[in-house]
């Protein structure tokens, strides 16, 4: 093989090589585009279609640690906006289940009625107190357009402690520590609704 040979097959495994980690760099941003996607779209599915046009996630409020939201350190939520006013706040949340910390995500309305709770994390009982199950989501839904002026604080427990929610069946506990939770939760949204509906958002890395 001659010199000249021998430089052109370097310079070609040099153009492979590059080459190479330059689609790996674009495959990983996809991918990495693509997981956070995935992710706006699970926690932005408690908001109504068409009712913000900013992108929530990308804009975040800090939250400090807070007895009523069950956060013993700082958090973040997330402002949901239309047209430049708040449509919206993603507010985070967590009751004690039977098993452990429910960690839950709430949509909350500019006028503090409830557009919808999820279950971002939990330990409940498969097949009892799983709120993930599909069976278990209409009891979360039996929370939308509720607040603290609709249903006033004695409500706010389940219908074997002499309020208005129904328990899950074998599940009380985690029934309880649920309603309790996002009680508390509109409770803190309702003594910081300005602060917060009005707060300087920063750009999440």
């Amino acid at each position: 093989m001659t010199s000249r040979q021998a430089v052109t097959l370097a310079l070609l495994a040099i153009l492979g090589l590059v080459l190479l980690v330059g689609i790996q760099q674009l495959l990983a941003e996809r991918i990495e585009r693509e997981r956070q996607a995935a992710a706006e779209r699970a926690l932005l599915d408690l908001l109504p279609a068409g009712s913000y046009d900013n992108h929530p996630l990308a804009r975040r409020i800090a939250l400090p640690a807070s007895d009523l939201l069950g956060q013993p350190a700082p958090e973040f939520a997330y402002l949901a906006t239309w047209q430049g006013a708040p449509s919206a706040l993603l507010l985070p949340a967590t009751a004690n289940g039977y098993e452990g910390p429910i960690r839950l995500l709430l949509a909350i309305g500019p006028d503090a009625r409830l557009l919808g709770v999820k279950v971002l994390e939990q330990r409940e009982t498969p097949g009892l107190g799983d709120l993930t199950a599909a069976d278990k989501r209409p009891w979360l839904r039996g929370f939308v357009g509720k607040s603290l002026r609709t249903s006033p604080e004695p409500d706010w427990r389940v219908r074997a402690d002499g309020g208005q929610f129904d328990q899950i069946a074998g599940a009380t506990v985690t029934s309880r520590g649920v309603v309790k939770a996002v009680q508390q939760a509109l409770s803190f949204f309702d003594a910081h609704r300005q602060s917060l509906l009005q707060a300087p958002t920063e750009k999440a890395p």
